[in-house]
């Protein structure tokens, strides 16, 4: 890393995710990362719960309101009353009405959408160069290194490409939307689908970004974001889409994740305990994210296999 080059790493989180996120910070606090600033944006209602962690050594404890310009913060506090209300069926409904008529507006204002608006925030506010999003349910082994997000080539972006005809569903729709934000025209058959984290931001770049959209559509580039399509747009892909566009005059550094994995199934709690306790100390893996079960499909209490992996740490100190 070049002397002065700073950086910071940033989670959204809320209470959902309180029990994913306590196995994560715990992990960064194992690993190399713990001389870093960490910043924790809490949606505000839930900020209660996450005090435990407002202490901890680099660990920078914000709220949503803190971050979100107040309007949105408000509108975000009712867009979350109502699709607990309404239920999940509803919501996506009301979702799928936002996208033909423009109406109603609220289903814009969800968490997934304003946790994406405060990574953009914060990566492009902090004093900074690069900025890394960790969401909470991912686990860093002690073998990840600041190196996984610098290069002496370029600006790092992870990357998995794929065709552009297999691409479809949700990803399909976040390329699209991109594409269109950034108002580039695809010239070419592959695809960048990696959406996950670690996600790197480089400041400089994200700044021009969005100070671009800002001119062209006349707006903050926020407003730019929700009012699009519920769901449709990404955060990720639109950077991504704006670096494809810059990369005739900037150099990146198109990187495989190669040292990251996933977990899905976590219905076998003592396979995926031992899974991870695996990889944990295997050197070429520096990042296991395991999915949350947000999908309200089925329901399983986390903690069941989150305890024995917090104990792992607990024994390994």
């Amino acid at each position: 890393m070049s002397e002065g080059h700073r950086i910071v790493f940033i989670t959204p989180t809320w209470a959902g995710d309180l029990d994913h996120f306590r196995v994560m910070r715990s992990s960064f606090e194992q690993s190399l990362f713990a001389q870093f600033d960490h910043y924790v944006v809490v949606q505000d209602e839930d900020l209660a719960l996450f005090e435990e962690f407002r202490d901890r050594n680099g660990l920078i404890l914000l709220s949503t309101k803190d971050v979100l310009p107040e309007f949105i913060d408000c509108r975000r506090k009712r867009a979350r009353k109502l699709a607990k209300r309404l239920g999940r069926h509803s919501t996506r409904v009301c979702g799928s009405l936002k996208r033909i008529f423009s109406w109603p507006i609220w289903p814009s204002y969800t968490g997934w959408h304003t946790q994406q608006i405060c990574k953009l925030k914060l990566a492009s506010e902090l004093v900074c160069d690069t900025a890394v999003i960790i969401d909470s349910d991912v686990i860093i082994t002690k073998t990840a290194a600041i190196e996984d997000f610098l290069s002496a080539s370029g600006t790092v972006c992870f990357a998995n490409w794929l065709n552009r005809t297999e691409i479809k569903g949700k990803v399909k729709n976040w390329i699209d939307e991109s594409e269109c934000l950034v108002n580039v025209k695809p010239d070419s058959d592959y695809v960048n689908v990696y959406f996950d984290t670690p996600f790197v931001f480089n400041r400089l770049l994200l700044c021009e970004a969005l100070s671009l959209l800002e001119k062209r559509t006349g707006k903050d580039w926020w407003d730019v974001f929700l009012n699009r399509p519920p769901r449709r747009w990404s955060e990720f892909g639109f950077y991504k889409a704006f670096l494809i566009k810059k990369e005739p005059l900037v150099n990146i550094d198109w990187r495989e994740p190669s040292f990251c994995r996933y977990l899905y199934d976590t219905k076998d709690v003592k396979s995926v305990v031992n899974t991870v306790s695996d990889m944990m100390h295997d050197p070429q893996i520096h990042y296991v994210t395991i999915h949350s079960q947000a999908n309200g499909r089925e329901y399983q209490n986390p903690n069941e296999y989150l305890e024995p992996i917090l104990s792992i740490f607990s024994r390994d100190h």
